[in-house]
């Protein structure tokens, strides 16, 4: 794990805007909900993404929400893992619901001559919101 920081996570956000990479193993690397915004501007438009490591980072129920909002609007992100007390918030397990649905909706689509590619998205923001 590099302790890259808030700059080294927000230079790689800057670097997967135009980027094929599928997944991306950010563990440990020491950002905050500072890094969290640029990196989760990039998840919500950079369809490519479809795996996420988030875990050993101080990055904030604030953080694992706003990270969490971003991976459903991607439309094709289908695995986001934070590790500690963010997988407990009620925003980050209604996330692994619609991230799940999705998979199963488009695993089900395979083969189908119309398969959106899973570009139907839901909001959280419709959700109660648990305080941390």
């Amino acid at each position: 794990h590099n302790k890259i920081g808030d700059d080294g996570i927000s230079a790689i956000a800057a670097t997967l805007n135009s980027s094929s990479v599928r997944s991306l193993d950010v563990r440990g690397c020491d950002f905050t909900i500072l890094g969290v915004k640029c990196l989760s501007t990039t998840l919500s438009t950079n369809q490519n993404i479809r795996a996420l490591w988030l875990s050993g980072n101080d990055m904030t129920f604030e953080g694992a929400r706003l990270i969490t909002q971003a991976a459903v609007d991607n439309g094709k992100c289908e695995h986001v893992f934070f590790g500690g007390e963010y997988e407990n918030d009620d925003v980050v397990k209604k996330m692994r619901i619609i991230l799940e649905d999705r998979n199963r909706q488009n695993a089900s689509n395979k083969g189908s001559s119309k398969d959106d590619g899973g570009t139907k998205q839901k909001s959280l923001e419709e959700s109660p919101q648990q305080q941390p």
